[in-house]
């Protein structure tokens, strides 16, 4: 196993998808159609995903709760660098930024994040996703701190692993 040290991730973002894009049934395939790379700004990523839990208890169960997982969800947690300059952090995903709030259609944007800056491969894997722009914080910080903005999006539908 390898382990490394994570310093040179890379985080597209954008409006569209070649292939198969994520969040259906079908297995995702392609990649973000104009991708925008905001890996400068981003200093903190987490992906997240969770199931429902729910409870099938039944007599025959010898006094044990049985479960089973239920509807899953994910999240995708960025901590940015603010900055209002034009094609920057406020520009992306402000209000009517490129992939900013509010949406201006019911359709996801896309996310694609791989642990380095190589290309996309079995050691280095692209999480892909589609997301929604539910919220906008501007500025996160106190006085004396680095201007960051931290953004939570919403998956949609079902996020993947791609080596290829």
């Amino acid at each position: 196993m390898a382990v490394f040290a994570l310093t040179s991730a890379t985080v597209q973002v954008g409006t569209a998808w070649t292939g198969t894009a994520p969040g259906g049934t079908a297995a995702p395939s392609g990649t973000i159609n104009s991708a925008i790379d905001i890996s400068s700004f981003v200093t903190q990523v987490e992906l997240s995903f969770q199931a429902d839990e729910l409870d099938y208890t039944n007599f025959a169960s010898a006094g044990w709760r049985q479960k089973i997982s239920g509807l899953a969800s994910g999240t995708v947690q960025l901590t940015l660098n603010a900055d209002f300059a034009t094609t920057t952090v406020d520009d992306r995903f402000g209000l009517g930024g490129t992939v900013g709030f509010p949406m201006t259609s019911v359709t996801p944007y896309y996310m694609d994040i791989r642990p380095t800056s190589s290309a996309r491969g079995t050691g280095n894997p692209s999480y892909v996703l589609g997301w929604l722009n539910l919220g906008v914080p501007v500025i996160t910080g106190a006085v004396g701190d680095l201007a960051v903005v931290q953004y939570q999006f919403t998956m949609t539908g079902r996020p993947a692993r791609l080596t290829s």
